[in-house]
């Protein structure tokens, strides 16, 4: 198989003719023709943004958002796949966990497969958030010398 570039497609050629042709895809992008996919997998490529939206809602509000936040983050159908990656993975898992790493993915605005992987293999899912985190020590809860913001400006004169 030979694989030639001709402008903004990519052909597939045997020796002697053209298989396929493909739109070229930015880096990591992929295009794939319906007739091209094997039986088992060709209703998943058919299945829209609702359907996806629904098994996200299953899991629970947070896989909800980060599944909305993905398809708005770029040309829907392009985004079809990661999502199909993302919800099918965190289907695996306990919703609790699903709901906590969608919360860090969405938090961090990491989208990726693989990120969502490791996030999951790591346990992160289990880990605070930045923002959430509450201070162990240095807070004082009547400070002796402090004073208002206005007590250290001169009065404005009228």
């Amino acid at each position: 198989m030979w694989v030639r570039a001709v402008g903004d497609t990519v052909e597939l050629r045997d020796d002697v003719r053209r298989i396929a042709t493909h739109p070229k895809q930015a880096a990591g992008g992929r295009s794939t023709l319906p007739g091209h996919l094997p039986p088992e997998r060709e209703a998943w490529s058919f299945r829209d943004r609702s359907y996806w939206e629904q098994r996200a809602a299953k899991m629970g509000e947070d896989v909800l958002t980060l599944v909305g936040e993905i398809f708005e983050a770029d040309n829907v159908l392009l985004q079809l796949r990661r999502v199909q990656a993302i919800v099918t993975h965190l289907e695996r898992f306990p919703p609790e966990r699903a709901q906590a790493a969608a919360r860090r993915a969405s938090f961090y605005q990491c989208f990726g497969v693989r990120a969502m992987k490791d996030l999951l293999r790591q346990g992160l899912d289990a880990e605070p958030l930045p923002g959430l985190l509450l201070p162990t020590h240095g807070r004082l809860e009547k400070p002796r010398f402090a004073r208002h913001a206005t007590h250290l400006s001169p009065t404005p004169e009228a």
